[in-house]
């Protein structure tokens, strides 16, 4: 009974400690399998994050990969042009205001005065013809074409041509004036000597240009020009007399000679290149001037004559006829900003030359009927006066020149 009673208690213990260890080992497992639960309910929501996540970094990378390919497609074409690149051929017109002192006529009043001095010394009655004014700058016309080809930015080959145009009337400064003293022969008078009625200068050039990079943005080098320049003038020579033996007065009413230059030279120089920005370069170029070639003029004067006793008139013609040799040393110097945009540019710049043209030779005459003392100061036979010195021929003229590129390389043509 009692080893009954024993076994019971034992079973009644045994009972309960299984009934709390099934009830603690529940309550783990429950717990473990809440913990477990919410371990993979945090595991799902962190996928669930990370995929949202990751699906906003695809999203914005996507976003940045499109931007980045918009952005790419919209300045793919400005990259191209404002690159490197192997071959590009460049065409560029433009046109635009200028100013020239032309040689012309900065040659009249040096060489009549000395022309006229040694006549006078020959013949006393014949008067020195003193010029009483300077020539002033004229207005003028330019315009330009041009054709280059450039390799990797570091060669040009081009062909341009430079077109300078202006027409004159008697409201322009395009003329000479002179004083004559009274002489044993002569009365006093003040007339015009020379004047300018059209100017039409032709500068074509074929160079050829080397730039070496010294920084990204900086680039120099040397260039090579076989320059051709024409030159045509058409003038009037003016006079005026008063022959005191005869009470006669001679002057010329009109009148129009050709006076052509035709000139060429090899002119070496520099060339240099700013790299701005990668849309806007500048440019500069310096060039020594030495061109050689040869002049003549010819043409036709009419000359009045009247103030005779009788109170008659006549008229006459008079024909110049010269030629020789000329000669050109100087310097030509330009600037240009260049602004670019795919394959359009737009060139705004400035163009000066000066000069000094001097004569290696100078015969001719003024042809007529008439005695040359009483109605030309100009050359009889040698222009002394010509060759005894050099004469200033200076213009400046701004501009702007749009232009168009096309390049070669391995992608093809664009």
């Amino acid at each position: 009974m009692n080893y009954n009673m024993k076994f019971f208690k034992i079973l009644i213990i045994l009972t309960a400690f299984f009934s709390v260890f099934n009830k603690t080992s529940f309550s783990l497992y429950a717990q473990e399998n809440d913990d477990v639960k919410d371990i993979a309910e945090n595991k799902d929501n962190k996928q669930d994050k990370n995929k949202a996540k990751s699906k906003d970094k695809t999203e914005e990378e996507d976003e940045e990969e499109y931007e980045s390919y918009y952005t790419f497609a919209k300045y793919e074409r400005m990259d191209k042009y404002v690159n490197e690149f192997d071959h590009r051929l460049k065409f560029r017109m433009g046109a635009g205001l200028g100013q020239i002192n032309p040689a012309i006529l900065t040659e009249t009043g040096s060489s009549w005065l000395i022309n006229s001095a040694l006549r006078s010394f020959n013949n006393p009655n014949f008067p020195v013809a003193i010029p009483t004014n300077s020539p002033k700058d004229l207005g003028t016309e330019p315009q330009y074409q041009e054709i280059s080809y450039g390799w990797k930015n570091k060669i040009d080959f081009s062909w341009s041509r430079d077109r300078t145009l202006g027409r004159y009337d008697q409201g322009a400064a395009a003329s000479v004036q002179f004083f004559t003293p009274r002489t044993e022969g002569y009365w006093a008078s003040i007339f015009e000597g020379n004047r300018l009625l059209r100017f039409e200068g032709v500068s074509d050039h074929l160079r050829l240009s080397y730039t070496y990079p010294v920084f990204d943005w900086l680039m120099i080098g040397p260039s090579i020009n076989l320059h051709r320049y024409t030159e045509k003038n058409e003038i009037s020579n003016g006079s005026y007399t008063t022959n005191r033996e005869n009470s006669l007065s001679i002057w010329s009413i009109g009148g129009s000679a050709s006076a052509d230059y035709s000139m060429k030279g090899i002119l070496p120089g520099i060339l240099l290149k700013l790299q701005l920005k990668e849309w806007w370069e500048v440019r500069s170029r310096y060039e020594i001037i030495d061109r050689k070639g040869n002049f003549g003029i010819l043409g036709a004067q009419l000359i009045q004559l009247g103030g005779n006793a009788d109170g008659g008139g006549s008229f006459t013609s008079v024909i110049p006829v010269y030629s020789g040799n000329v000669r050109d040393k100087g310097s030509l110097f330009m600037l240009e900003t260049s602004f670019r945009y795919c394959r359009f540019s737009l060139d705004i710049g400035l163009i000066h030359q000066s000069v000094k043209r001097s004569y290696g030779s100078y015969i001719g005459d003024s042809v007529s009927d008439l005695n040359p003392n009483d109605y030309s100061a100009k050359t009889r036979g040698f222009g002394i006066g010509e060759l005894g010195g050099s004469f200033r021929h200076t213009t400046t003229e701004i501009f702007i020149m749009p232009g168009v590129s096309f390049h070669f390389d391995e992608d093809g043509v664009y």
